[in-house]
Parts: structure tokens; sequence; C-alpha cells
């Protein structure tokens, strides 16, 4: 199962922090074909509609924005992707995307 995962942001600490534990779960998910990219390009944020970066999308579905340091929501997210299938049909998910704290 192929992922692909953007997070996208401005380049700031939550961003590189949530950078950091989407490579950590790609590794003990054992998902090696996962493409990881931080993206910085404002025609994203808007493109996806980010008003709180920084925002973890999967397989072209936002997930969440905000915060989102809380390890355990960052792997639901990605969880999700693995078993429904893939696929990335574009923009949006079936759920809104969370806007977490680190408190959550």
């Amino acid at each position: 199962m192929s992922l692909e995962i953007r997070i996208i942001g401005k380049g700031c600490f939550f961003c590189d922090q949530l950078y950091k534990i989407v490579q950590d779960l790609i590794a003990e998910l054992e998902v090696p074909d996962a493409k990881v990219a931080q993206v910085h390009e404002m025609d994203e944020l808007l493109e996806y509609g980010v008003v709180n970066p920084p925002a973890l999308v999967v397989n072209g579905k936002l997930k969440m924005m905000g915060r989102v340091l809380v390890r355990s929501r960052v792997r639901k997210a990605i969880e999700e992707e693995l078993g429904s299938g893939g696929g990335g049909s574009g923009r949006g998910a079936e759920t809104p995307p969370h806007r977490g704290t680190e408190e959550d």
C-alpha cells in the first residue's frame, strides 16, 4: 500500500515536529513506499483551505490542521488511509479535519 503524505505549512516548529512524527510512524507501521513531503507554498495552503497550519494531507485528503502534535491522532489518520486502500481521489475527507492542539 502506497501513501503520499504532505505536511503543508510555513516551515514552523510545529511543521517540523509533525514531519518527525510522521516519519517515525511510517517506520513503525512498516510502510516503506510512503512518500512524505513538507510543502511551504501558499498555493497549497489555499488549495486545501488551510487556515491554521500545519496541515496533514494523506493521499490527497486533508486529515487535520492546526498544531497536530498528538501522535495517536496522526497515527489514526495514517491508518485510516492504509485501511481504505488509499487512492487519493482529491481534496477533502469524509469527516471534517481535526483542528487539534497539543493538549488533545
